[in-house]
């Protein structure tokens, strides 16, 4: 139960941007015993502390039975903070972040849930057949290695990628990319030449782009052996689509960089 007893008594939502958001509370009455039903809907599109259920006539109680908030902003997330207001004394009840198209529900007896109307991408995928990328300096999506994306979400990624190039005169590169970015951020280690990752035979490098279809080590040397290629990183996409774990050869040429089937990535949004 959440009650209102006093005259001084009342439930506000604090809001952190313009999101448009939508507000209904069911509560009851008692009034001397007798119980009556009421209802209080609002409507928020600024960052401000809004009343959502007003405070009771004298002699009577409210009890706020359910509360409801969606967040219908097509794309502003925002920030929501539930509390009860005892004459200007705050207790806060319940805060979350909706993003756009989410819900704040709390029921009596049950208490305060979050839904996400659109599930957190949470997937790992792998390449089934292999992928061949042979025109040079062309990212192109490394197959089975692609996720959709919402724009606006922050989101994490792994890959650990399998790879041959014809020859050692070769260079393997990796990016990611499919859709533009406000952010992101990709590091990587690559092998140079054959070697187990532990002898002195194998050659390494490591790098950072900052920027789609850029690779975070433009090699230009490679190996006719498989080797392990690992990058990691997060992004923003500034629009909805998909997002690619993306390869090109240093040089035109057949076979040029093959990745092999058994690879994988792995995507988490990181939004709550």
């Amino acid at each position: 139960m959440l009650l209102l007893e006093l005259t001084t008594d009342k439930i506000s939502l604090i809001s952190s941007s313009a999101a448009t958001l939508d507000v209904h509370v069911s509560y009851s009455i008692n009034t001397a015993g007798v119980i009556t039903f009421a209802k209080q809907n609002t409507a928020i599109s600024s960052a401000t502390t809004t009343d959502i259920l007003a405070v009771p006539g004298a002699s009577t109680v409210r009890n706020a039975n359910y509360i409801n908030v969606r967040n219908k902003d097509a794309s502003l997330a925002c920030d929501v903070t539930i509390q009860y207001n005892a004459n200007a004394t705050l207790c806060e009840l319940f805060k979350a972040t909706l993003q756009p198209g989410n819900v704040l529900s709390f029921t009596e007896g049950i208490g305060w849930f979050v839904y996400n109307t659109i599930p957190i991408l949470d997937m790992v995928k792998y390449v089934t057949a292999d992928s061949v990328h042979a025109t040079a300096a062309t990212f192109a999506d490394v197959t089975g290695l692609t996720f959709p994306v919402i724009s606006g979400r922050n989101y994490a990624y792994v890959a650990y990628l399998i790879a041959v190039t014809n020859a050692s005169t070769t260079g393997a590169q990796f990016a990611i990319g499919g859709v533009t970015m406000t952010y992101m951020d990709l590091a990587g280690v690559s092998p140079l030449l054959a070697g187990d990752g532990i002898s002195t035979a194998g050659t390494y490098t490591q790098g950072r782009a900052t920027a789609i279809n850029t690779a975070f080590s433009p090699q230009t040397t490679g190996a006719a052996t498989n080797q392990l290629h690992w990058m990691a990183g997060g992004f923003t996409p500034s629009a909805s689509g998909t997002f690619a774990i993306r390869a090109t050869s240093e040089v035109s040429v057949a076979a040029g960089l093959t990745v092999r089937k058994g690879s994988w990535a792995w995507v988490r949004q990181t939004d709550n």
